[in-house]
């Protein structure tokens, strides 16, 4: 009788393994070379790749190219992160994503506002296994992926804007402590936003806590 703990030490099946995962992505960025044909197969084995970032390090850039997502320009179409880099803004530094429940929730979120009235692209997350995708990868070709629903989003400004916005912050300061006593301990803190065109307000989640989303999954 051989054991399953033998099996899983044999550095036989490892080099088996490594083999066939590497096979199984030559083959997966074969079919991405169609776009047609890779949007069925992404259709039902979109989850598998995205748990795949989250678990093969090694492999997590071949992987990332193969990702597909709907964004705040792409219509009815699915882009690629490359893709996506390859049109972002001359002074833009980050991919801009956002997580949610559906394409149509995010979209009309608050948080898009000021990204999309900048003319920055944002990637549409809706897919629940997504927050765990993006914990890994924290970036592509060199570029950090960053949420906007979360603290230090900053979006690339003039001086005019940055000295209005300091102004702003000067003008309502007795405002947002006034609210803060309010909220208490319901908030961490209170102030201006950057985020936002339209809506009053919005609640930011912490830089490395769970976003909103995460937090309706569990």
């Amino acid at each position: 009788n051989i054991s399953r703990e033998m099996l899983q030490q044999s550095k036989i099946l490892k080099v088996i393994k490594k083999n066939i995962v590497k096979k199984a992505i030559e083959l997966f960025q074969e079919l991405a070379e169609d776009d047609e044909t890779w949007a069925k197969f992404y259709e039902q084995f979109s989850k598998n790749i995205k748990l795949g970032i989250h678990e093969d390090s090694t492999n997590r850039k071949k992987l990332a190219d193969l990702l597909r997502y709907s964004t705040s320009a792409s219509g009815d179409d699915q882009v690629s992160l490359k893709d996506y880099v390859a049109r972002m803004k001359e002074n833009q530094e980050e991919i801009y994503f956002i997580t949610g429940e559906s394409k149509e929730a995010v979209a009309a979120s608050a948080f898009v506002e000021r990204v999309r009235a900048r003319g920055f692209e944002v990637l549409y997350m809706v897919d629940p296994i997504d927050e765990y995708c993006v914990q890994q990868l924290k970036e592509y070709d060199g570029h950090k992926l960053m949420a906007i629903t979360k603290e230090g989003l900053e979006l690339p400004e003039d001086e005019d804007t940055k000295k209005k916005f300091e102004e702003d912050k000067a003008k309502f300061e007795g405002l947002c402590s006034t609210m803060k006593d309010i909220l208490d301990k319901k908030v961490e803190k209170v102030s201006v936003s950057k985020r936002l065109e339209t809506s009053p307000c919005c609640i930011v989640t912490g830089e490395h806590g769970w976003s909103a989303n995460m937090e309706r999954i569990m």
